[in-house]
């Protein structure tokens, strides 16, 4: 899966934060928040949810209800 394009300085910051790349992390199919695999999505709109943000369907859950 590719990560969707954001602005460069929103990157850096997310990656000072997490200290991960999140357009390596989301091509590895990897979590931004928890470090599991991120492969498997209960619809469409989740799956794109992990391209902006990175994280997978456990850590959308627990963040978003």
């Amino acid at each position: 899966m590719e990560a969707t394009i954001k602005s460069i300085g929103l990157d850096k910051v997310l990656t000072q934060m997490t200290g991960k790349n999140r357009y390596d992390t989301v091509r590895e199919n990897l979590c931004m928040t928890c470090n599991g695999y991120a492969t498997e999505f209960k619809n469409e709109k989740s799956k794109k949810e992990y391209g902006i943000s990175g994280m997978c369907q456990d850590c959308q859950d627990s963040v978003f209800g």
